[in-house]
C-alpha cells in the first residue's frame, strides 16, 4: 500500500525519513517555509543517502519563493542522488508566502510555472517570462554529469476548488487535498478530481487522489481531547481553511452544520488582517506547526477531529484508512504537525497502520 509521511523539514532529523522507510512508507516529503523551517533540498539530499527504497520530495515547494528553472534544477539534483524516488509536490503555498506577510501564488502563476518546470524536466526547450522578458531557456548538461533528468519526477500538486483541480488534471500524477476518514468528503473530491482529467483529456485515473490528514494514536484511557493537546494540535483548522471555499460550493451535498463549522473555524483562526488590533503577520506564524497553540484549543471541536483527523486506537486507525481507501483515495497520507513529537507518530503510523495492511 502506498502510504505517504511528511514533515517539517529539520535538518537535524534526517533519520525521520529512514525510520518510515523501515516501517513500510511509500514516500516520505517535507514542507517549505523559508522563515519557519530549515531548507527542503538540504533535508532531501541528506535522507537520499541515508535511504534506498522509499520516494522523497518536496510536500510542498511554490512558483514564487523558487522560479521554475531553479526548482526543476532543484528536483533534479535531488533525482541524481536518489534516481527515480524523487517526486515534486507544488502548490500556491500558504505558510511559505503568508508568514512573510504576501500573498500565495494565483492558480495562473502556479499553471505557468508548472508547464515550464515540466518541460525543463521533460528536457526541453521552453519559453519563459521573467523579469519582463520573454526568453528561451533548457537544461544545457545533455550527458547527465550535473542532475538527472532521464528517470522519471511525479508530480504532486496541492490546490483547491474548480481551477486548482483543472490545474491539477492538466499537469499532475498525483492531486493532495486535505482530507479525513469522511466518505461524503472524499466522494465529492474523487469526483470533481475524475471529471477535470476527462475535461483535460487525460485517461481515466491518470491523477492519483492524496488523501491528506492529521494523526494522532490514542493510549489507553485517552480521548479526542488527547489527540488535540498531545498529536495534531490545530492541524484540523489547516483543512477547515485550505477547503473552506470548497466546501461552501458543496454545502447540498456535505451538509451546512460540517461546512459552517469549518467555515467559523477557518475565520477565527485567520481573523481580520485588516483589524486595529490585528497581530503582526510574523507573530501570527510563529508558533505554525509546533504543536498546539492554546490561542486556538477553543476552535477545535471533536465534530472539526472526527471530520478532519486519523486518529484513534490502533484498530481505529487501520479501519479509518481502509475507509478512506475504499471511499476514492489512491493514497492516504499524514502530515506531522508536531517536529517534537515525530520519531513517536512514525512508529506509531508504522505499528498501527503500515504493518497490518
Amino acid at each position: 500500500m502506498e502510504f505517504c509521511i511528511g514533515s517539517c523539514a529539520k535538518i537535524d532529523e534526517v533519520g525521520w525519513a529512514r525510520q518510515a522507510e523501515d516501517l513500510g512508507a511509500s514516500h516520505f516529503g517535507v514542507g517549505e517555509g523559508p522563515l519557519l523551517f530549515s531548507d527542503p533540498y538540504q533535508y532531501l539530499a541528506l535522507a537520499a543517502r541515508e535511504t534506498s527504497t522509499i520516494k522523497l520530495g518536496t510536500w510542498v515547494t511554490n512558483p514564487l519563493t523558487r522560479i521554475p528553472p531553479v526548482t526543476a534544477n532543484s528536483i533534479a539534483t535531488l533525482n541524481a542522488l536518489a534516481p527515480g524516488r524523487t517526486f515534486l509536490g507544488i502548490g500556491t503555498a500558504n505558510n511559505a508566502l503568508r508568514s512573510m506577510g504576501h500573498r500565495p501564488a494565483t492558480i495562473h502563476e502556479l499553471d505557468t510555472a508548472l508547464d515550464t518546470t515540466r518541460g525543463l524536466l521533460a528536457g526541453e526547450r521552453v519559453t519563459q517570462d521573467w523579469l519582463g522578458q520573454r526568453r528561451e531557456i533548457e537544461f544545457l548538461d545533455k550527458q547527465g554529469h550535473w542532475y538527472n533528468l532521464d528517470d522519471p519526477i511525479d508530480v504532486w500538486m496541492s490546490a483547491g476548488g474548480p481551477r486548482g483541480f483543472a490545474v491539477a488534471a492538466k499537469h499532475a500524477d498525483y492531486m493532495t487535498y486535505c482530507l479525513g476518514p469522511n466518505p461524503e468528503m472524499i466522494g465529492v473530491v474523487r469526483r470533481e478530481l475524475d471529471k477535470a482529467v476527462a475535461e483535460a483529456g487525460r485517461p481515466p485515473g491518470s491523477v492519483k487522489l492524496v488523501a491528506l490528514s492529521w494523526f494522532y494514536r490514542l493510549r489507553d484511557g485517552e480521548t479526542w481531547e488527547d489527540g488535540i493537546d498531545n498529536g495534531f494540535g490545530s492541524g484540523p483548522i489547516s483543512s477547515c481553511i485550505t477547503n473552506a471555499g470548497f466546501m461552501n460550493a458543496h454545502v447540498d451535498e456535505l451538509g451546512e452544520g460540517i461546512v459552517k463549522a469549518s467555515t467559523d473555524a477557518a475565520t477565527a483562526y485567520i481573523g481580520d488582517p485588516t483589524a486595529a488590533d490585528a497581530p503582526h503577520y510574523l507573530e501570527t506564524w510563529a508558533k505554525y506547526l509546533r504543536g498546539l497553540d492554546p490561542v486556538h484549543r477553543p476552535l477545535i471541536t471533536k465534530e472539526l477531529v472526527d471530520y478532519w483527523c486519523l486518529y484513534g486506537s490502533p484498530d481505529d486507525l487501520l479501519e479509518k484508512t481502509q475507509l478512506m481507501r475504499e471511499a476514492g483515495c489512491d493514497m492516504v497520507s499524514v502530515f506531522l504537525s508536531n517536529p517534537f513529537t515525530a520519531t513517536r507518530d512514525i512508529a506509531d503510523i508504522g505499528s498501527s497502520i503500515l504493518a497490518r495492511v
